[in-house]
């Protein structure tokens, strides 16, 4: 959906540069103006801003460069950002940073497992490791497991031996923490977690209006993309609503935290960009990055 004039499509390496600085700036600007506590210019509050124009990078490195997701220069990064800005209202902290970057490991590890030259059992391996030590970090992860068995299936053969493979891989780290829990003499802090969905209700914000009516125009492109495009762009583009359906389910049942925005940013932005050949009219390209970033200044003056 953007253009190829874009100026984070310029391959010249002072482009990434351009990008770590632009979303550095743009999240102390807007952590600063988020913040409803009398601001000291202290580490802790540079912190949150060095890892989000970090992780604008990094994700862009492993999506592009070590998998091949899609071929594109640093867009992957920028669209991230103006997702993550435009989804909350909050400050951003290096824990969203984290996570984001977790979640692009599992979507590149996800896509290679389209690549025939990849070792089947190294890959589902490490797809089950990313999946349990995302849940050991927040607990409502652990369901993580379910689109990584899924994602299996999305354009390949489905077998029973790849699911077992995921799910050993996945399960091994857990028992692991357990078993380190009970010698310890610790308490399982971690999974004192209500997995009960809760029912609360709050508008969304306008950042929110405006990603699901792109989410839902994306909807009706993917169905013509997927008629059109090549077999890895498929899947491509049906494991990327994989993980915008699984980002939704997280945002219905754990209403109460925020892990689904920086995993909801990251599934989305690459889709948005995957589709952008398709789009009709293209005049549609050049609105999103405008449409999120007036989200973003809309949701600090609100």
């Amino acid at each position: 959906m953007l253009s190829t004039s874009h100026i984070f499509r310029n391959p010249h390496p002072g482009i990434a540069v351009l990008l770590v600085f632009t979303t550095f700036i743009g999240t102390a600007v807007m952590n600063f103006f988020r913040s409803s506590m009398l601001i000291e210019f202290s580490f802790d509050f540079w912190l949150g801003p060095i890892c989000i124009g970090l992780a604008s990078w990094l994700i862009n490195v492993i999506l592009v460069y070590r998998s091949r997701y899609l071929l594109s220069n640093y867009l992957l990064g920028w669209s991230w950002w103006c997702l993550l800005i435009a989804l909350t209202d909050d400050p951003l902290t290096w824990k969203q940073s984290l996570l984001s970057i977790g979640a692009a490991i599992w979507l590149a590890i996800t896509f290679e497992l389209g690549d025939e030259r990849k070792t089947p059992l190294r890959t589902r391996s490490n797809l089950g490791f990313v999946a349990a030590l995302l849940g050991l970090s927040y607990p409502s992860l652990l369901s993580l497991l379910a689109p990584s068995v899924v994602s299996l299936s999305v354009g390949l053969k489905t077998e029973v031996k790849a699911v077992l493979q995921v799910s050993l891989a996945w399960l091994l780290p857990i028992l692991l923490y357990v078993f380190f829990l009970i010698f310890s003499f610790g308490q399982f802090q971690m999974f004192n977690f209500d997995f009960i969905g809760t029912t609360s209700f709050r508008w969304p914000f306008i950042g929110e209006y405006i990603i699901l009516a792109w989410g839902v125009f994306a909807a009706a492109q993917t169905l013509k993309a997927l008629v059109n495009a090549k077999k890895p762009k498929r899947r491509g583009l049906l494991l990327s609503w994989l993980g915008i359906g699984y980002a939704m389910v997280l945002a219905v049942f754990f209403p109460e935290g925020d892990e689904y925005i920086p995993m909801l940013a990251v599934f989305f932005g690459p889709h948005l960009v995957n589709l952008k050949d398709y789009i009709h009219p293209k005049k549609l390209r050049y609105w999103l990055t405008p449409t999120l970033v007036f989200a973003a200044i809309v949701e600090l003056v609100i």
